[in-house]
C-alpha cells in the first residue's frame, strides 16, 4: 500500500507540468497564423495530450486500489481531485477535440490571419480547466490533505478552480482582441511591454504569497497560555457512524474544562495519585543534571542526565511494590518530569508537563508513587519537551519482575539510542566505536530486553542462535514460538522480551547484518572475551500479527463497542507556531485543533489507525495497553497482542481495543517525538475529570 501512496502522490505532481504542456499547446494552436502552423501545432497538441490522459488514467486507477484498502485513503482525491480532472477530460473529449477535428477536416487554404472561430471558448476553456484541475490537485494534495474532508475546504478548492479558468479566459480573451486591433505593429508593441507585464504579475504574485505566509506565520503560533484540555472538537458520543465527523471538528460540543470544573463531583488530576502516606517498598532518588562528555569522535558534547548517566539507571522492581521515586532538578533550565512509558499508573503520576504536573525547575522536587500491577520491561523519560531531552539523554530503563522472579539466569537490557552508552546494567548500541560484551557460559537461559529509544522504528538482528520473542510492551506472549534469522522491527518507544538458550558458539544483537568486529555498534554474547558470531542471514522481518498461538481475549470484532474512533494519520505542508514545515497530522490538524477522545470510565473502546502519509507514525497511548484486532481488516492470527506503541507505516490500517478502565486525561501522540512536538498529538479524556495545569510561552511547561 506504501507503494501506491507513493505513485499515486508522484503523478499527481509530474502532471502539472504535463497538462500545462498540453495547455501551452492549445494556445499555439489557437494563436496559429497560416494553414500550416495549425496542422503543426494540432498534431503536438495530440501528441503531449495521449501522455497527460493516460497519466491521468493511471492516477485514477491508483487511488481506485487505495480506496479498495480503506476510504480514509482517498476521500478528499475522490470528492475535490476526480471531479476536477474529470470536469477538464470530458470537455476536452466532447467539446474541444470534436470542434478542432471539425476545423482540421475544413482542410484551411488561407496562409494570412487566424481561422475563424478558433478562439471560441468551447476550444479553449477546457484546455485551460484541465491544466488548472492538476493544479488545484497538486495545491489541494500538498496544503490541504486530509481526511475526514472539511466542506469548507471542497468549497475553497472548488471556489478557487472557478476563478483560475475564468481568469485564464479573460487573460486570452485581452490577448486576442490586441492582436485583432494593432496587427503587426501591435504585436511587435506588445513584445516589447511583454517584460514589463511579467513584472508586473510577479510583483502581484509575491505580494499575495508573502501576505499568505505572513498570516499563516502569525495565525499559527500558539497561545501564550491555555489548558490541554481546551483543544480540537471532543467527542463524548460513540458508535461507528459518527465518531469520525465527531473527531473531523464537525459536532462540536461544548469545552470540557467548563464542564469538569462546574461539576461538583468533577475530579483534578492531581487527586489521582498512587498511596500517598504508605511506606514505599522500595525507593529511588534521581537527579536531572548536565554532563560534559567527551565522544568517541574525540569532540566535546553536553549531555542531560538522570545521575550522571545515560541512559539514566535501571530500576529494577517487583510486582506489586509500591514504588517511590524522588526526582530532583539540578540545573536543566527549562524544566524536566519522568513519564513512565508504558506503565499505567494513575494519571496523576504519567510526568507529563502541563497536563498532570508542573515541570520541575532547577532546585525543585517532585515525588511519584505508584503499585507496580504490570510486569515486563519499560522505560522512563523527560516528558518536558521531550523531542530534545530524551535526545540529549534523559531516560532510563524500568524493570518489574514477577512475584515469583524471572525464569532466565541471564537478564539483560539492550536499548537503540543515538549515544551508545552504558550505565553497567543497561546496554545502549549507539556510535561509540567500541564493541559490547557479555560473557555467558553455554547452556545458559537468558532474557534479552529490546528498547527502541528513537524517533523512528529501528530494526534488531539476533545472530548465532534461537530465540523466542517472549514479550512485547512488557505483556507475556501465548505460546511464543521459536524462530532464527528474523530481524525485528521495534517501534519508537517499544519493547521486545526476548528468550534464548546460550549456545557453544558466540551470539550477536545488532542494527545490521555483516562481520561483527570490535569496533561495531553491537553486542556480543559469548563464553569467552574473544569469540566473534558468524555473519548473520537476513530472513523475513518478525510480524507480531501471526505469531504465538492463540488465546482468549476480552473483545474482538464482534464484540459491541461504546466509543469508536478513527484516526488519519498524514502529512501536508503548513504553519505550525511560527514557522513553516511539513506536518504530520490526526485527522487534518495538529495540536492543540487536533481531537480529543471523550470516554465514560467502563467504555469499551475501538481506535482505528490509518496512515496515508509518507513517514512510520508509532502511536503512544498513556495509561492504557491496546489490543491489536486487526490490520488491513485481517484478524491478529496467533497469540494476542497487546501494546502501548503501535508502530502504524505509511499505508496501514489497524484496529485496536482498549477498557477505559484509569481515569484522567491521557496523552495520545505519535512517539517520534519531533513529530509530536510539531503538533501530532492528542488526548484521551475522561468525562469528569480536568486538569489545573497550563502549558505556552507564559507558564513553565512544555509537554513535548
Amino acid at each position: 500500500m506504501r507503494t501506491w501512496i507513493m505513485i499515486e502522490y508522484g503523478i499527481t505532481i509530474a502532471l502539472v507540468p504535463l497538462w500545462w504542456l498540453v495547455y501551452s499547446r492549445a494556445r499555439h494552436v489557437l494563436d496559429h497564423n497560416t494553414s500550416e502552423s495549425f496542422h503543426t501545432h494540432l498534431r503536438s497538441l495530440r501528441f503531449r495530450l495521449w501522455p497527460a490522459v493516460c497519466l491521468t488514467t493511471v492516477k485514477l486507477a491508483a487511488t481506485i486500489r487505495m480506496w479498495m484498502t480503506d476510504w480514509s485513503f482517498v476521500e478528499d482525491k475522490v470528492l475535490i481531485q476526480w471531479p476536477l480532472y474529470l470536469c477538464g477530460m470530458f470537455a476536452i473529449f466532447m467539446f474541444s477535440l470534436p470542434e478542432l477535428y471539425r476545423r482540421e477536416q475544413l482542410a484551411f487554404s488561407s496562409t494570412k490571419g487566424r481561422a475563424g472561430g478558433l478562439s471560441n471558448p468551447i476550444i479553449f476553456l477546457p484546455f485551460s480547466a484541465a491544466f488548472t484541475a492538476s493544479a488545484a490537485s497538486a495545491i489541494q494534495m500538498l496544503f490541504f490533505a486530509q481526511s475526514p474532508l472539511r466542506f469548507g475546504t471542497l468549497y475553497g478548492v472548488w471556489a478557487g478552480f472557478g476563478l483560475a479558468v475564468a481568469f485564464q479566459a479573460f487573460t486570452y480573451r485581452r490577448h486576442l482582441n490586441r492582436q485583432a486591433a494593432g496587427g503587426k505593429l501591435a504585436r511587435q508593441e506588445n513584445s516589447g511591454k511583454r517584460f514589463l507585464r511579467m513584472v508586473q504579475k510577479g510583483l502581484v504574485l509575491l505580494v499575495v504569497v508573502s501576505t499568505i505566509v505572513a498570516s499563516g506565520l502569525l495565525s499559527s503560533r500558539l497561545p501564550d497560555r491555555m489548558s490541554m484540555m481546551d483543544h480540537g472538537s471532543q467527542s463524548s458520543h460513540g458508535g461507528h457512524a459518527n465518531a469520525s465527523h465527531n473527531l473531523a471538528g464537525l459536532d462540536h460540543a461544548d469545552s470540557p474544562v467548563s464542564a469538569a470544573v462546574m461539576s461538583p463531583e468533577a475530579v483534578s488530576v492531581e487527586d489521582l495519585r498512587g498511596p500517598q502516606d504508605a511506606p514505599p517498598d522500595r525507593s529511588f532518588t534521581i537527579s536531572a543534571s548536565k554532563l560534559i562528555t567527551t565522544l568517541p569522535t574525540g569532540e566535546h558534547t553536553e549531555l542531560w542526565t538522570f545521575n550522571q548517566t545515560v541512559p539514566g539507571p535501571e530500576l529494577r522492581v517487583k510486582e506489586g511494590d509500591l514504588v517511590e521515586v524522588v526526582l530532583h532538578n539540578v540545573d536543566i533550565e527549562d524544566g524536566v518530569t519522568i513519564h513512565w512509558h508504558g506503565l499505567n499508573v494513575p494519571n496523576g503520576e504519567d510526568g507529563v508537563a502541563g497536563l498532570t504536573q508542573d515541570a520541575v525547575m532547577p532546585g525543585e522536587r517532585f515525588v511519584y508513587r505508584f503499585i507496580t500491577n504490570q510486569t515486563g520491561t519499560y522505560w522512563y523519560h523527560s516528558h518536558q519537551q521531550s523531542s530534545v531531552q530524551v535526545a540529549k539523554g534523559l531516560y532510563g530503563t524500568l524493570i518489574i519482575e514477577p512475584k515469583e522472579g524471572i525464569a532466565e539466569d541471564v537478564d539483560m537490557t539492550v536499548m537503540s539510542h543515538s549515544h551508545g552508552t552504558s550505565n553497567g546494567s543497561t546496554i545502549t548500541l549507539g556510535p561509540t566505536g567500541v564493541l559490547s560484551r557479555r560473557i555467558i557460559e553455554p547452556g545458559t537461559a537468558v532474557r534479552i530486553r529490546l528498547i527502541n529509544a528513537h524517533n523512528m522504528p529501528r530494526i534488531f538482528y539476533v545472530s548465532g542462535a534461537r530465540y523466542r520473542v517472549a514479550a512485547i510492551d512488557g505483556v507475556n506472549l501465548n505460546g511464543p514460538e521459536w524462530m532464527e534469522d528474523r530481524p525485528l522491527l521495534l517501534a519508537a518507544g517499544g519493547r521486545y522480551d526476548l528468550a534464548l538458550v546460550m549456545p557453544e558458539h558466540a551470539v550477536s544483537v545488532s542494527h545490521s547484518l555483516g562481520t561483527i568486529n570490535e569496533t561495531s555498534e553491537a553486542v556480543v554474547l559469548s563464553a569467552t572475551d574473544h569469540d566473534m558470531p558468524a555473519p548473520g542471514v537476513e530472513g523475513t522481518i518478525f510480524d507480531p500479527a501471526h505469531y504465538g498461538a492463540p488465546a482468549p481475549v476480552p473483545f474482538d470484532s464482534d464484540t459491541k463497542y461504546d466509543k469508536a474512533f478513527t484516526l488519519v494519520l498524514d502529512n501536508r505542508v503548513g504553519f505550525y507556531n511560527g514557522t513553516m514545515t511539513n506536518l504530520q497530522t490526526i485527522n487534518g490538524y495538529v495540536f492543540p485543533d487536533t481531537p480529543s477522545l471523550m470516554v465514560s470510565e467502563g467504555d469499551v473502546v475501538k481506535m482505528k489507525f490509518v496512515n496515508r502519509g509518507f513517514m512510520d507514525h508509532p502511536m503512544h497511548l498513556h495509561g492504557h495497553h491496546l489490543l491489536v484486532l486487526s490490520r488491513y481488516g485481517i484478524p491478529v492470527q496467533g497469540s494476542p497482542w497487546w501494546t502501548d506503541s503501535l508502530n502504524v507505516a505509511p499505508g496501514e490500517v489497524y484496529e485496536a481495543a482498549f477498557v477505559a478502565d484509569n481515569p484522567g486525561l491521557w496523552m495520545d501522540h505519535c512517539h517520534n517525538l519531533e513529530h509530536a512536538a510539531a503538533g501530532m498529538s492528542m488526548h484521551l479524556m475522561y468525562e469528569g475529570v480536568y486538569t489545573p495545569f497550563e502549558i505556552g510561552r507564559s507558564t513553565v511547561n512544555i509537554p513535548e
